[in-house]
């Protein structure tokens, strides 16, 4: 599932009128730009901490350089998905061909089926990967379920916090893509959303978006490339081409630098806590509030 929905909102906005907006959906806003205030109480109060008695950094970073992920485990997991991959649009192509799939059917929905196929085989994959290690979940991605209260809670926390740096993001990339003319839309796979659907097919989808496709992506992008890049380069580095690389998988343009954001705040919580628990309920959250905004404005 790709969680941007950068300027999607602001380009919902534009096509309501006061009038035509549901009750609902101004709660959803409103409960966004609470959850954005408390995030700014937040940061604010992490900063002035952080201030007044700096963070024990390096202890941290090592736990996450002590993860027991090599680049040939990781290379053989990225191999076998990309096959996956290319194995599904082939079938998709044949199936094309022969006529077996309506010509009416949007592109929209093989995208997301490709990516359901892609995230289910990820996590089947890793788990096939730490029974042959021998890893556990702990180990390598600090999964434990000691502390899972207290990990969860800071991912909520954490999610209100990144809130008002990717509205900002989002803002300031909106407003360059208005002036370089590039015109701001919702990514395809997001269409999907706005067609009828029934009960049991949205619940999917929305399972989809809010427990399979963030824990496949925290695992892949925070929970595995991170780590190997903090051995091989800087922290910041690290942080930075993690976040690059999640924003451009993503192939949608006014996005990148909100996802950018989003991936640099995903990606320093996990070193933080030192648990994938973190970024997976913040990515979760993500989605779960842009899905709620998309629907409701949109019904």
């Amino acid at each position: 599932m790709h969680p941007a929905l950068s300027g999607n909102a602001a380009a919902l906005a534009d096509s309501f009128a006061p009038a035509q907006v549901p009750g609902a959906l101004f709660v959803s806003i409103g409960l966004y730009f609470l959850l954005m205030l408390s995030g700014v109480g937040i940061d604010l109060a992490v900063l002035t901490r952080a201030l007044a008695r700096p963070l024990d950094w390096e202890r941290r970073v090592a736990w996450i350089k002590d993860r027991p992920w090599s680049w040939r485990a990781a290379g053989w997991v990225a191999l076998i998905l990309i096959c996956i991959q290319l194995a599904v649009a082939g079938i998709y192509r044949t199936l094309s061909a022969l006529g077996w799939l309506h010509g009416d059917e949007p592109e929209s929905l093989h995208a997301l089926i490709q990516g359901l196929v892609l995230h289910t085989a990820c996590l089947v994959i890793l788990v096939l990967v730490l029974r042959a290690k021998a890893w556990t979940w702990a180990q390598a991605f600090g999964l434990q379920a000691q502390g899972l209260v207290r990990r969860l809670g800071a991912g909520m926390a954490f999610y209100a916090g990144i809130l008002p740096l990717f509205f900002f993001a989002a803002v300031l990339s909106r407003l360059v893509m208005l002036i370089v003319g590039y015109p701001v839309t919702i990514q395809d796979v997001m269409l999907i959303f706005l067609e009828p659907q029934s009960f049991g097919s949205l619940l999917a989808l929305l399972g989809l978006a809010m427990i399979v496709a963030p824990a496949a992506e925290e695992i892949m992008f925070r929970g595995i490339l991170l780590p190997l890049l903090m051995k091989r380069m800087g922290v910041g580095a690290a942080v930075a081409l993690s976040s690059a690389l999640f924003a451009l998988i993503h192939l949608h343009a006014p996005s990148f630098f909100p996802l950018f954001v989003l991936a640099t705040g995903l990606a320093l919580a996990y070193i933080y806590t030192g648990s994938l628990w973190t970024p997976i309920v913040m990515h979760a959250l993500f989605n779960g509030m842009n899905l709620a905004i998309l629907l409701l404005a949109t019904n």
